[in-house]
């Protein structure tokens, strides 16, 4: 049977679902639409045991079937979801004691070849552009046994040298400690890893249709590539089916590539449909 076409955000949806293991405590961020999509199709696939929690709120749910997205009603269905509602500190104490189960993926503005990251300033003048900050990211970005970010958009801008503020560690130093942690990287152009040896970022896999030159291109510093290159396994039926029309019919997860007027449009469209819902 022929696999259907498939969009660079379908594509990492499914990358980044297939690092959640059976058992494993899904954290949310507050706006990462891709992730929250991940985990759903994780549960729905080949880890059905995962639990999730939603930092917006504390809330951890439950379900046994992937419910569908929302933008209008997320903290609501969070809620209806619940198993446990709890205060900062108890996530935290979630958090610290359950390293190993815990899968948490960040999008960076920016991130560089040793895997530090950025999402707090461009620049070294505040008054060019401050961004939101790195919430959690400084406090458990070096705690994590496996890190995980997601980069919609492989551009130069975000793919730097050096990141201008550091946020989220990498590997940059050796340790002890840092050889314990794994960092992967998934964009819309590949999966990559910071490699223990040489602390740097290298190819582990490039996504179907996508040419080493693409990376160069899109990358302002050199990633290691292995002499035989590995193809990403492309999203099954399956998965495909589960991400369009069960968990995002909606389309929300392309909110993550959209800017400008662009993304006002979408976002409008989407809350419209949303509300014809609720009539």
């Amino acid at each position: 049977m022929k696999l259907r076409k498939f969009t660079s955000d379908e594509i990492m949806i499914t990358c980044m679902s297939r690092e959640i293991r059976n058992g494993d405590i899904a954290i949310q961020g507050l706006t990462t639409p891709m992730a929250i999509i991940s985990y759903y199709l994780a549960k729905a696939t080949h880890a059905p045991q995962t639990t999730i929690m939603q930092l917006a709120g504390n809330i951890l749910t439950y379900t046994k079937a992937p419910p569908q997205i929302s933008l209008l009603f997320n903290e609501f269905e969070a809620m209806r979801r619940s198993v446990h509602i709890g205060t900062q500190t108890e996530v935290y104490e979630v958090i610290f004691k359950r390293l190993e189960s815990i899968v948490e993926f960040f999008r960076p503005a920016q991130i560089d070849m040793f895997g530090n990251t950025n999402n707090s300033l461009i620049g070294s003048d505040i008054s060019k552009l401050r961004l939101p900050g790195g919430f959690g990211i400084a406090d458990v970005a070096a705690l994590y046994p496996r890190t995980f970010y997601y980069c919609p958009r492989h551009e130069k801008r975000v793919f730097v040298e050096n990141v201008d503020h550091i946020g989220g560690l990498g590997l940059r130093t050796k340790s002890e400690s840092h050889q314990r942690r794994d960092i992967h990287i998934i964009s819309e152009l590949g999966v990559f890893e910071i490699e223990h040896e040489s602390r740097r970022m290298r190819l582990s896999s490039i996504h179907p249709g996508i040419k080493i030159e693409d990376i160069k291109e899109n990358t302002s510093f050199e990633i290691l590539t292995p002499e035989k290159t590995q193809q990403t396994s492309p999203p099954t039926e399956l998965e495909l089916q589960l991400i369009r029309e069960k968990i995002d019919p909606l389309n929300i997860r392309r909110l993550e590539y959209l800017s400008g007027k662009t993304r006002e449009n979408a976002l409008l469209n989407i809350l419209d449909k949303e509300l014809s819902l609720t009539i």
